[in-house]
């Protein structure tokens, strides 16, 4: 005769690390695992074009009349801005929030995700007021200049993420799949 199962809470061994003693906010670690790998390509996707933003970028701060440089910016920015849109708002609204919650992430840290999150924003706003190929020139050096400063701190940023961010939401997401094996009782 099967023995019955007891409804035996599953816990990690004692003295085992975990994750975080705070509660975690809502978002499964199937999520949380899907976000990396989605945040991840969207890096790698701007690797080119933030090369080319920042050559273009410097080049028009000093020299806002190259054409050549005007439609690469013009380029870049087009390649660049709705991966930037679409990898700030997910980073805002999952893992901002998630981190949050996390002991591994101090206050500090959080605070300077954000910050670097509004820097980037203002520098968009920037880049946007101008048109690369018909804007004046005193806009196209600013706008250029914004565009190479962007580029060097989402490059900084990415860097950021794969060195600290990404591999705390892998053990994250690790510990949170590992099966917790039942206590026998004995």
């Amino acid at each position: 005769m099967r023995a019955a199962r007891s409804n035996v809470v599953k816990r990690a061994p004692r003295g085992a690390k975990t994750a975080s003693r705070r509660k975690t906010p809502g978002a499964p670690p199937g999520e949380i695992k899907r976000l990396v790998e989605k945040l991840s390509m969207e890096d790698l996707k701007l690797s080119l074009p933030l090369l080319n933003a920042a050559v273009s970028g410097v080049i028009l701060g000093f020299n806002p009349e190259d054409a050549q440089m005007r439609r690469l910016a013009a380029r870049s920015w087009k390649r660049i801005k709705p991966l930037l849109s679409r990898h700030l708002m997910s980073e805002d609204e999952n893992v901002i929030p998630w981190a949050e919650t996390q002991r591994e992430f101090s206050r500090a840290k959080v605070e300077k995700f954000k910050k670097r999150h509004e820097e980037l924003r203002s520098l968009v706003q920037t880049i946007n007021s101008v048109d690369f190929e018909a804007g004046e020139r005193a806009d196209v050096s600013r706008a250029g200049k914004a565009l190479c400063r962007l580029a060097v701190r989402l490059d900084d940023l990415i860097e950021g993420e794969e060195r600290e961010l990404f591999p705390m939401l892998r053990r994250f997401v690790m510990v949170k799949e590992q099966p917790v094996e039942e206590s026998s009782g004995c």
